[in-house]
């Protein structure tokens, strides 16, 4: 839960805050699977072992019973080992998500969502009627 805002660097690289990787590591043998958001421009980070479940078909997904989504998905994902300090590699043809540079890392349960922040504050702003949400330092 919560979420953490992070610069991509020289090497398009971001750090995955520390309790998140600490999941990653447990959950993913330090793996994330990188596939586009379901529902916006933003990256969906799901660590080894739930991507493997979700592939094995032992935990529900977001694709059950419709192959074309399941063919994208699979297609799409990219593999991001978890190097140095918790951080990992952007692949190039996710970059342009992040047009600010930046990168927002929230935890969604079992998976992380990689949002540019100012198109997440401007989702939020929609959802919720103009309010915006609380900024976190």
């Amino acid at each position: 839960t919560g979420h953490r805002d992070h610069k991509i660097d020289g090497k398009d690289r971001i750090v995955i805050p520390a309790h998140f990787a600490q999941d990653v590591l447990r959950e993913g043998s330090g793996v994330l699977y990188l596939v586009p958001g379901a529902d916006g421009p933003f990256l969906e980070a799901y660590p080894g072992d739930v991507f493997g479940r979700m592939a094995g078909g032992q935990v529900p997904n977001r694709f059950d019973g419709d192959l074309d989504r399941k063919r994208q998905f699979f297609q799409t994902a990219e593999r991001a080992e978890l190097t140095g300090p918790g951080r990992i590699q952007i692949p190039k043809r996710y970059l342009p998500l992040f047009p600010t540079g930046h990168v927002r890392v929230g935890g969604m349960n079992t998976y992380l969502e990689l949002w540019d922040p100012e198109r997440w504050e401007a989702r939020l702003k929609r959802l919720s009627g103009g309010a915006g949400a609380p900024t976190q330092d």
